[in-house]
């Protein structure tokens, strides 16, 4: 019993030395029922006394392995009810709400979102989860054959900020999976085995299975060793080098943007890092970016597409950073006369006047009423839209004048189009409205338009 509390003891030193617990936490454990889990939400009850700690648990069960996620559910239950812990079950029918996604990804997201929803209900200012260090090298080593930058290889942070209040750590960062096995074995506590984590069917499984052992027989038995000393270098050049890069990152009416005289004279190891931060300010993540894309941009391309809606553009001296897949705007929006109403980011506003002398600027527009029918609408361009361009007598193609007009591609989309009752358009706003409506001496009641960048509706 004296050996199995000295090392027990032990193992709660390394936890402590991380210090991510602190007296008084209210924590709340994501508990599977395999042993890494168990151990866990068993160490964090040895130490509730000592910190004054308050701990909850959660479970998700997917049901995705039949009898064996019921025996898991129950096993839980059956264990935090002898721990005198709350636990949270919370059950989806993966396989029926999944749709294309790949199944790692989606259990993936749907589980963090449980821990957030489920912090929140309890108070839990922490999350713990039950990465060891033997999770650190092989995440490390499969970003590696993915090929990775250095930030992949930083590998797995030993915490970070979930959505809310909440903070996600790691107390067994630096604990081996052997050591959490004989603890448990000691402690007569048989966890859950999940079978699929013994099946090839995934890298990190493959990785775990055959490549690690492998390479620690016939390469090198500290092969973990170096890869935790890698991933730990990783992360100490990234935050150097994350937090010189978002220096340079402007965000200006919308537009995040990099000026090219910085840019491009700077050392390529910050250019990387400076469009990386450029990306993340513009998207919120890195989805699906990879090397050839960051590279074809510090290369000079003029414009690169990246997966998801993202574009980069080099215009007027900026680098700048495009999410195109932003809420879409409706096919087209009603404006009332008079009236306004919002479209994207543009507010349009409509009133009759008595005949004007002055014609104001570039975001106003004038027409004669008994030109247009209404009701107005306001729309995105489309193919083949014509009209004709104020101080011209013919029609001309859209598309060409914003090509001579030299309006940047990326901005041709969010420009509001304002058409009548049968389609005509009346005005290219804060452009150039259209010469077969326009004021003549003739007219009695004038058709006043104003464009406004922002604002509320």
């Amino acid at each position: 019993m004296k050996i199995i509390l000295r090392e027990a003891e032990k193992l709660i030193e390394k936890i402590e030395k991380t210090c991510l617990i602190k007296k008084g936490d209210t924590v709340l454990v994501a508990l599977s029922g395999g042993p890494d889990s168990t151990a866990l939400l068993l160490f964090l009850h040895e130490i509730k006394a000592r910190y004054d700690l308050k701990i909850f648990a959660v479970h998700v069960n997917y049901h995705l392995r039949g009898a064996e996620s019921e025996r898991d559910e129950k096993f839980i239950e059956k264990l935090c009810l002898k721990l005198r812990i709350p636990v949270a079950v919370y059950s989806f029918e993966t396989k029926k709400i999944i749709g294309k996604r790949s199944l790692q990804d989606f259990a993936r997201e749907l589980r963090y979102k449980v821990f957030s929803e489920e912090a929140k209900k309890v108070g839990a200012g922490k999350v713990a989860v039950a990465h060891n260090k033997n999770d650190r090298a092989e995440t490390v080593l499969m970003r590696l054959l993915r090929g990775s930058h250095t930030a992949g290889l930083s590998g797995i942070p030993i915490k970070r900020k979930l959505s809310g209040k909440a903070e996600l750590i790691r107390p067994l960062f630096n604990i081996e999976r052997k050591e959490l096995d004989a603890f448990l074995r000691k402690k007569k506590i048989r966890a859950r085995t999940d079978k699929s984590n013994l099946k090839t069917d995934y890298l990190r499984n493959k990785i775990r299975l055959s490549l690690l052992p492998f390479l620690k027989k016939e390469y090198n038995p500290q092969i973990e060793d170096n890869l935790i000393r890698l991933s730990v270098m990783s992360a100490l050049d990234e935050s150097y080098f994350v937090e010189k890069a978002g220096k340079y990152i402007e965000e200006k009416e919308g537009e995040c943007f990099v000026r090219l005289s910085v840019f491009d004279k700077v050392h390529p190891a910050l250019r990387y890092r400076i469009l990386r931060e450029l990306l993340l300010a513009a998207k919120g993540n890195l989805k699906g970016v990879e090397n050839k894309h960051l590279s074809a941009v510090v290369s000079g391309e003029k414009s690169v597409c990246f997966p998801g809606g993202l574009t980069t553009v080099r215009i007027n001296g900026k680098l700048l950073a495009l999410n195109r897949k932003t809420e879409r705007k409706p096919a087209a929006v009603r404006l009332k006369v008079p009236g306004v109403a919002c479209f994207g980011d543009c507010r349009v506003a409509a009133a009759i006047k008595d005949k004007v002398k002055c014609f104001g600027g570039k975001n106003e527009a004038y027409f004669d009423v008994e030109k247009v029918v209404v009701p107005l609408y306001i729309r995105e361009r489309r193919a083949g839209d014509r009209f004709v361009p104020f101080g011209m007598k013919t029609f001309k193609k859209l598309q060409d004048y914003m090509v001579d007009e030299k309006i940047p591609k990326h901005k041709r989309g969010t420009i509001p189009v304002v058409t009548d009752k049968r389609g005509n358009i009346l005005w290219i706003a804060g452009c150039r409205p259209d010469a077969r409506f326009k004021v003549e001496s003739k007219t009695k009641k004038v058709l006043y338009l104003k464009l406004q960048e922002g604002g509320e509706c």
